[in-house]
């Protein structure tokens, strides 16, 4: 045989095997962006992802945690540099702020091809298009809302049925019962109930429900303004704070964090305490893990209304939504569209992590239908009111709300076997009023520079 036709014809296969490799579509990264949300934030990330790289074999999801301390300003950095991501974890407060500074893409084009803007919880929708927006820029991934838990052997020791807190006079006079019963569970009296606030975060999302169910809020309906001293807004605070001054939530408390409080009531030392959803999934797989039930606890609606009115609550959470520089936009909103629309993805996440899911249809599953709790979390869901969609609210929640009360904390604590401060109490919510009145105007003031320019 011909030299040269021996080598071509033993040479053929490998020429046809690097043409083949050569027209390989290479794969499309997406980078995500997302917070420490579970215990493992990325192995549980990866395991959600898993079903979307088998159906698009062309995308790879590269992950990324950030931390809740450095976050925001790491986002900031990455949208004036136009070097982020392609799909941003955008906690519900800051979608506002990036919008602003134009960080994230319009999504109006998509959202209804995919459907309607209804897909997503009533006050979760509030977030999508924040205020002074043409654009919806990101949409609802999980909702983080705060139940009430209840001390079963408690209750059932002075025969009440949880079912009868209907409203928060209903709450006060089981608690004023508790207290008068001085019950007694391994040897220690059993607090009422309990609340952290001088040195925990949460502070504003604990007064947000009494609020809000006061029909009061913090700022005006056309958020021109403070509404910090509307007779409803204060009604609700003051209701708050006097479960300290009435002897139910102890003052030992007003020292304590979230994880403090929480452990009390695991240690069966508080009746009532308001936590995150993810608490009932802790208790549960405490249990697993001891073989016993651990607590047996229940959890209602915070009873946070007036006799004869609904409750409306504290709702908070997270969106997801496409940084403006990326270069692979089909494939960020494919990975958009898998991660916020589909109820299986919903579902599952809502399992790993302990928050709800932000899509309507997730909670027509049997788990949420047919499990007491589930319900519970459900009906707080639909009741929610999230914090005013304005780039502005991240200053008056930290700077000014978060700072002022845990002042008023700090007198209230001081305070403690003397004559209850109102006085002090009263001078810190105007000093608060007058503080996000000066932020509004400051921002009125930058809005109204850049149109003239």
């Amino acid at each position: 045989m011909n030299r040269f036709l021996l080598f071509f014809l033993l040479t053929l296969p490998l020429f046809f095997f690097c043409s083949c490799k050569e027209k390989t579509v290479p794969e499309k990264v997406v980078s995500l962006w997302i917070f420490n949300n579970t215990p493992k934030p990325l192995d549980d990330m990866n395991k959600i992802l898993k079903d979307f790289h088998v159906e698009n074999p062309g995308i790879k999801v590269e992950v990324t945690i950030l931390d809740w301390g450095s976050g925001f300003s790491k986002i900031v950095l990455a949208a004036a540099t136009r070097n982020g991501p392609d799909i941003i974890q955008v906690p519900s407060t800051w979608a506002a702020s990036l919008t602003d500074i134009g960080a994230l893409i319009s999504l109006d084009s998509v959202v209804q091809i995919w459907g309607n803007p209804n897909l997503f919880i009533a006050g979760s929708r509030e977030t999508m298009r924040p205020k002074n927006s043409a654009n919806i820029t990101s949409l609802p991934w999980f909702l983080d809302v705060r139940p009430f838990y209840y001390n079963k052997k408690v209750l059932n020791s002075i025969e009440i049925d949880p079912t009868s807190i209907k409203s928060r006079e209903d709450f006060v006079h089981i608690l004023q019962k508790i207290k008068d019963s001085k019950i007694s569970i391994n040897g220690k009296t059993v607090s009422p109930m309990a609340y952290p606030a001088k040195n925990d975060w949460n502070v504003v999302h604990n007064f947000a429900p009494w609020i809000f169910s006061a029909n009061g809020s913090f700022l005006s309906e056309d958020l021109s303004k403070s509404n910090l001293l509307d007779s409803n807004t204060l009604n609700g605070i003051y209701f708050y704070l006097d479960f300290v001054r009435n002897g139910y939530n102890d003052y030992s408390n007003l020292d304590k964090t979230t994880a403090g409080v929480s452990t009390d009531f695991d240690q069966e030392r508080t009746a009532f305490i308001g936590e995150t959803t993810s608490k009932s999934m802790y208790l549960k797989n405490q249990t697993l893990l001891q073989g016993t039930s651990v607590l047996e606890y229940g959890c209602i609606t915070p009873p946070t209304a007036k006799r004869g009115t609904e409750g409306k609550y504290f709702l908070g959470g997270s969106n997801l939504g496409v940084f403006s520089s990326t270069n692979v936009k089909r494939e960020s909103l494919t990975l958009l569209r898998y991660l916020t629309t589909q109820s299986d993805v919903q579902f599952q996440f809502s399992r790993i992590s302990g928050f709800l899911p932000a899509l309507s249809e997730t909670y027509n599953l049997s788990y949420f239908s047919e499990n007491q709790i589930q319900q519970v979390f459900q009906k707080i869901v639909e009741k929610g009111v999230s914090y005013p969609a304005v780039s502005f609210w991240g200053a008056i929640e930290t700077d000014v709300l978060t700072k002022r009360f845990n002042n008023i904390f700090n007198i209230i604590a001081n305070s403690e076997g003397k004559q209850w401060p109102k006085n002090q109490i009263d001078a810190e919510l105007r000093a608060a009023d007058r503080e996000i009145n000066n932020i509004i105007s400051k921002n009125s003031s930058k809005k109204h520079s850049k149109e003239i320019l």
